[in-house]
């Protein structure tokens, strides 16, 4: 198996505004630049000449349509599979806003979206430029006390860092890091553009390991430092980002993975919701807001939570498809989903199949939370929730189908 890795620089170079945390403060440009925010890539080569890309760049989200406009032009100018091309983020609150093109706060910029697009295009460019012959090797460790379930005070979410290194001639020169939690340790008030929690790991990764490993984000949708940190400023991140990277250093890599052919499947799941009652439920929510019988919803202040119960009770009914992808190289399998998944949905998916699995969250659009039953009415998160509860498990019960098939059909060829 061939391998290439690329990182680009994507800091914007005038003035720009944040994207993350709804707040007006955001509609103010950014004041400056705490550290830049990259794209890190992966292309995969396999014997018969397919080609695979994976690039996450230190972002919030990506809307559908801009993942679809990176991934037909590398598709149509590279003549690569636009299935085999996965765009994702590392969900970071304080990233640039400027190529969003429907986000309610700030401005958008064309300029910058034409330079954000081409930037993904010239990271396979250079992917290509340095595909060379690697081994692969796999760990995986759990790591406790930088991040666990935000809905769930002192219980863990799904800690289980994934590390994989490509080796050329015994030495690594690229990998990936597969980790569930939030980017946020700064809060809504920081004005300065950084990488947080994920883009700051990976930079103190490669003072150790002498590569920028591609930062892949799974089942987060409950998990953030939110017990663990000391504070909301850069330098309670210089803490957690130090400690998490020093704790992921030390994962070992035993188990040998022998990439090879290129398949994918892709499955789609249908959301809709029953408005009537779902406006009733957000109507006895603000109530029990305003009355006092609900006092408390996660970190979030009440007013906050009224005002998106109202807002979300001037929506239409709510109806999303959301596209789940398969992906195999090898001996490796990807689970990649357009939103974020609940921590417990990472343990059956790695149950589902033999082989190694990735969980790759906010890749290819982003759909929202989609949390487990139990926690509805817990958190912000879920109350108010379009999504109705239930849609979490059909979601993972899909892919666990999806995943017997792909095993199924390779012991038949």
């Amino acid at each position: 198996m061939l391998v290439g890795h690329a990182r680009k620089d994507i800091t914007p170079t005038e003035p720009f505004y944040l994207l993350g945390y709804k707040t007006d403060l955001r509609n103010q440009p950014a004041k400056g630049v705490h550290d830049h925010i990259f794209i890190n890539a992966l292309l995969f080569y396999d014997e018969k000449g397919d080609e695979c890309f994976l690039a996450t760049g230190d972002l919030l989200e990506i809307e559908d349509v801009v993942a679809a406009d990176i991934r037909q032009k590398i598709s149509r100018r590279f003549g690569i599979a636009m299935d085999h091309v996965i765009i994702g983020v590392t969900h970071d609150h304080h990233s640039v806003r400027d190529y969003h093109r429907t986000w309610e706060f700030g401005k958008f910029s064309q300029s910058y979206y034409d330079f954000f697009i081409n930037s993904f295009v010239t990271a396979f460019e250079d992917c290509r430029e340095t595909l060379t012959d690697v081994t692969v090797q796999y760990g995986q460790r759990e790591v406790l006390g930088f991040y666990s379930n935000r809905n769930h005070a002192n219980k863990p979410a799904d800690n289980a860092v994934s590390v994989i290194k490509f080796l050329q001639d015994g030495k690594p020169v690229a990998g990936i890091v597969n980790m569930a939690v939030h980017s946020t340790v700064l809060g809504p008030d920081n004005q300065y553009l950084t990488a947080d929690l994920a883009g700051n790991t990976c930079t103190k990764l490669a003072d150790d390991w002498g590569f920028f490993p591609l930062m892949l984000i799974g089942c987060a949708a409950d998990s953030s430092n939110r017990f663990e940190r000391q504070g909301r400023d850069f330098a309670e991140l210089e803490r957690a980002s130090s400690g998490l990277a020093a704790a992921i250093s030390q994962i070992q890599t035993p188990k040998t993975l022998q990439l090879g052919k290129i398949r994918t499947l892709t499955l789609s799941h249908e959301v809709v919701n029953d408005k009537a009652n779902y406006d009733q439920d957000l109507q006895t929510m603000i109530a029990n807001l305003q009355n006092g019988a609900v006092k408390s919803v996660g970190s979030q202040p009440i007013e906050a939570v009224i005002e998106k119960c109202t807002d979300q009770l001037a929506q239409p009914q709510f109806h999303d498809l959301l596209s789940l992808q398969l992906l195999d190289i090898g001996d490796l399998r990807l689970f990649v989903f357009p939103g974020e998944l609940a921590s417990a949905g990472a343990k059956l998916l790695r149950a589902s199949t033999d082989k190694t699995v990735l969980v790759a969250g906010y890749c290819n659009g982003f759909h929202y939370y989609f949390l487990q039953a139990q926690d509805y009415g817990l958190s912000f998160e879920t109350i108010g929730n379009p999504v109705p509860a239930g849609t979490f498990e059909e979601i993972i019960a899909k892919f666990v189908s999806g995943s017997y098939l792909l095993d199924a059909y390779e012991q038949t060829k």
